[in-house]
């Protein structure tokens, strides 16, 4: 299996093979070296180098493993939605960290339920509502949501289509990851980001901003004076997005770096 792997020019090729091997055996590695001396049957042998074989091809492992590590959480992930990557995490965090106790907090654009259910698993008296457009990501996150037992009301809807009237004017915090890859960057993607995750999870318009926009436009009816905007964007969008919320009327305009030291995140207060 590393071989394929190797040959294929996976970076981390002996981890990959082996997280690949637990997914065929559905057990942990520790597990197998302390049964060393069973044999894996050559119905498990024939998985095991056919998922190799998918991932040298270019299938994200995570859709292969069918889980994600999120914060403290493994989320099932599969074809169809959005993989969480560890930049979010620290979306979720800032989101976390504008949020008061028993707060209320809706997350635009869930995908598999990532963000809003770190949220109600380590805020467990917030109040979290998470919508999605697309039902195949949607019903990941009701998957995952119900494996969770998580206090999350999900919603199918385009961004904030389908929250409750209730809301409006009185959420203390919106947060978001939306598609911000400007659509001549495709190119830029790892293949198996290009050709296996979902387009309308990354790709909007000439420069990535059209969903930003409509978010910050948006979100202005829902938060309560004082609330927070908490948004992913590009690593070279931060001035164009803080400029786009000082026009919105936002104030308190903060931008945080992500793991790699790039601009990764945007908050601003509601209103300015």
């Amino acid at each position: 299996m590393r071989g394929i792997l190797e040959e294929a020019g996976i970076d981390n090729a002996t981890r990959e093979a082996e997280w690949l091997l637990e997914a065929a055996t559905s057990k942990q590695t520790s597990e197998m070296i302390a049964a060393s001396d069973q044999e894996i049957s050559e119905m498990t042998a024939h998985r095991a180098l056919k998922l190799a074989s998918r991932r040298a091809a270019g299938e994200p492992l995570q859709y292969l493993t069918g889980v994600a590590g999120f914060r403290y959480l493994q989320l099932k992930v599969g074809p169809g939605v959005f993989i969480p990557r560890p930049e979010t995490e620290l979306v979720a965090a800032r989101a976390m960290s504008r949020l008061p106790d028993g707060g209320s907090l809706a997350d635009i654009g869930t995908g598999s339920g990532a963000i809003a259910l770190a949220v109600a698993t380590e805020r467990p008296h917030a109040r979290v509502w998470a919508t999605e457009r697309s039902p195949i990501a949607m019903e990941w996150a009701r998957r995952n949501r119900d494996e969770l037992d998580a206090a999350v009301t999900l919603i199918r809807g385009n961004l904030f289509e389908g929250l409750p009237a209730e809301l409006e004017g009185a959420l203390d915090v919106v947060v978001s990851n939306p598609p911000y890859v400007a659509d001549a960057d495709a190119h830029l993607l790892g293949e198996d980001v290009r050709d296996h995750e979902p387009h309308e999870a990354l790709f909007a318009g000439l420069e990535g901003l059209l969903l930003v926009e409509v978010i910050a436009s948006e979100a202005r009816r829902w938060l309560r004076d004082g609330g927070w905007l908490v948004m992913e964007i590009g690593y070279d969008q931060a001035n164009k997005v803080a400029d786009l919320l000082a026009r919105l009327d936002y104030s308190d305009v903060d931008v945080s770096q992500d793991l790699a030291h790039k601009d990764r995140i945007v908050e601003a207060r509601w209103p300015g």
